[in-house]
């Protein structure tokens, strides 16, 4: 770097000192490794212009001898100090296969005394300033349960039940349950606010004695730490309905208040008027939103329960096809619970047509099932009846990114972290899908902004994996597939990723060993014929891989739905008995 004097330059909250080496924000000094400090400087030198990766190199590491993947960790470092969430590009713009742009709007100075003028650094997105986050954003956070132990359930409970409400209103960006059920405890709303990156918190607690509740609520400014609305009920606990009717008006006439007929109608919506049933209800959502086999099973009981007790609790029935859903995706549960599923998303719909959950849960059967016209039907249809949805525009995104169709896939990822912005499924699949799309580098990037974030998120791990075997860097794939077994444990997918790469590396023999595994495992239907396809294509064995993804489509192995996009199969895309098992698919891009 050079030592002549050079000016000051602020962007954002930031001021940048390139002969002091300090970066300010707010009046406070942001920490920086000496390079990364000098990648900034350079970036905001040539704001605006794209500057090349091998320019990069140049600049920043002329002195020493550095691998090509230290640029893209350091890019991660720095986008971590500038405070940028997954996704965001308020300051670097990766460029595909070009370089990086620092897009902030930048003004400079000749000393320290001069006046600056630093601009919004986010194009179109009205900010609170304070919050730092677009306007009519809110969270929910679980309430405070008050008393007994068993009543623990109402806490989250409350707040899923009004995050099911509000969102179905245009006007307001609510954060989903996923994202505060780590608030479970007494937390300030403002810090809470500021981690959620939202302009709005509501709070409150909730107390059950005998037949009577007690809910007190508040609606908080992140802002200025300000309460624009408060309230105590007492009532009765089968009045709980219109407790959460009085707190979704309010929250609605604060932040959103002209509203549609329709918008009215389903704030206004009871999905049942049994107070026990909805008790079991809330019991189930707070059991399912735990995400582990345990938590599925105990919220399968307590949706049993609720229908039981209101055979047309349409939202009781949806509980259980994502539960069903999600123990055979996640707890690798037998083939059976996917029509348990579809069954109960179809008597969801049946009752109540209007269910966004359900018609995902639908789309989801279908997808399974590779009817891919069914599938994208009821996507939409979710979307279209629930905009704030996050896991939708997730899952919409999955079903795009099979099909091919990135650009469109890319779109519903950045929606679904739009609503949760700060979720590591959503930003691991943002990573998977530029992995997809054959952009390895912003790919390696995205994950590593994931694995700082949280170092024991397994999927980031076996996702770096895939992005590093695929570049042809193999010993950094094995490290990440390593990490990924010693954080999830025992996976036939991750065994088989595993083998591959040491196939490739070449380290054969283990990769055999592991390929023998993984066969025995497949006759108990653990280990698919997709997986052992790729260990057959990382050594070099195309008749058995085509041999064993042929096995897979008679088999109606989900896998296969990632046929037309897996980027480990490209060695095996000019082999006619391939192209055949697209079309067989519906997949294929000929007629």
């Amino acid at each position: 770097m050079s030592t002549q004097e050079k000016p000051l330059y602020a962007f954002g909250p930031f001021q940048l000192d390139t002969n002091a080496r300090t970066l300010m924000r707010d009046g406070h000094a942001v920490p920086l490794e000496p390079k990364t400090f000098d990648l900034l400087a350079v970036l905001v030198e040539n704001s605006g212009r794209v500057v090349s990766k091998g320019e990069l190199m140049n600049d920043v590491w002329v002195d020493s001898f550095v691998e090509d993947s230290n640029l893209p960790v350091s890019i991660c470092k720095l986008r971590r100090a500038l405070g940028e969430v997954h996704g965001e590009r308020l300051y670097i713009e990766t460029v595909p296969r070009r370089g990086y742009r620092f897009v902030a709007r930048v003004s400079a100075a000749g000393a320290a005394s001069d006046s600056f003028d630093a601009g919004s650094p986010i194009a179109g997105v009205k900010s609170n300033g304070a919050a730092g986050w677009a306007k009519g954003t809110i969270a929910v956070l679980p309430f405070k349960a008050i008393g007994a132990t068993g009543d623990q359930y109402l806490g989250l409970g409350m707040a899923d039940a009004l995050i099911t409400r509000l969102s179905n209103l245009r006007q307001i960006t609510i954060r989903p349950t996923s994202s505060i059920r780590k608030y479970d405890r007494e937390q300030d709303p403002v810090v809470a606010g500021r981690d959620l990156r939202v302009e709005w918190v509501l709070e409150g607690s909730v107390q059950k004695s005998g037949k009577r509740i007690r809910v007190t609520v508040q609606l908080v400014s992140v802002g200025d730490g300000l309460s624009l609305w408060a309230e105590t009920f007492d009532e009765k606990f089968t009045n709980i309905f219109a407790v959460e009717d009085s707190i979704s008006k309010h929250v609605a006439a604060a932040l959103a208040p002209k509203l549609s007929v329709e918008e009215r109608r389903l704030l206004a919506k009871r999905h049942t008027e049994n107070a026990e049933a909805y008790q079991e209800y809330l019991k189930g959502r707070y059991f399912f939103e735990k995400g582990t086999e345990v938590g599925f099973r105990k919220a399968i009981g307590c949706f049993e329960h609720a229908i039981q007790m209101d055979p047309s609790f349409a939202l009781a029935y949806s509980g259980l096809a994502d539960c069903y859903r999600f123990l055979h995706s996640h707890a690798r549960g037998p083939n059976g619970l996917l029509g348990e599923a579809k069954a109960k998303a179809l008597e969801a719909l049946r009752l109540d047509d209007s269910l966004g959950e359900a018609h995902a849960s639908l789309a989801h059967f279908s997808l399974y099932n590779w009817d891919w016209s069914g599938a994208e039907r009821e996507f939409k249809r979710a979307l279209e009846l629930n905009p704030n949805y996050p896991a939708a525009h997730q899952w919409y995104s999955v079903f795009l990114r099979a099909m091919g169709r990135f650009d469109e896939a890319m779109a519903e990822t950045r929606k679904a972290q739009q609503l949760d912005p700060l979720s590591l499924s959503v930003n691991t699949q943002m990573g998977s899908l530029l992995l997809l799309a054959r952009r390895f580098d912003e790919a390696i990037e995205q994950l590593l902004q994931v694995v700082e974030l949280d170092p024991n998120y397994p999927t980031s791990h076996f996702f770096l994996g895939v992005a590093y075997e695929t570049k042809g860097m193999y010993e950094e794939a094995i490290r990440e597939y390593e990490q990924a077994i010693s954080l999830a444990g025992a996976d036939p997918e991750l065994t088989a990723c595993l083998a591959g790469v040491y196939a490739l590396s070449g380290r054969r023999t283990e990769a055999r060993m592991m390929l023998d595994e993984l066969k025995q495992l497949s006759v108990t239907r653990q280990a698919t014929n997709y997986l052992i396809a790729l260990v057959y294509t990382g050594l070099g064995d195309k008749e058995y891989a085509l041999a064993s993804l042929e096995r897979g489509y008679e088999k109606r192995e989900v896998d296969l739905a990632a046929l037309k996009i897996e980027p480990r199969f490209d060695s095996l895309r000019r082999e006619p008995r391939f192209e055949g098992l697209l079309r067989r698919l519906g997949l294929s891009s000929t007629k």
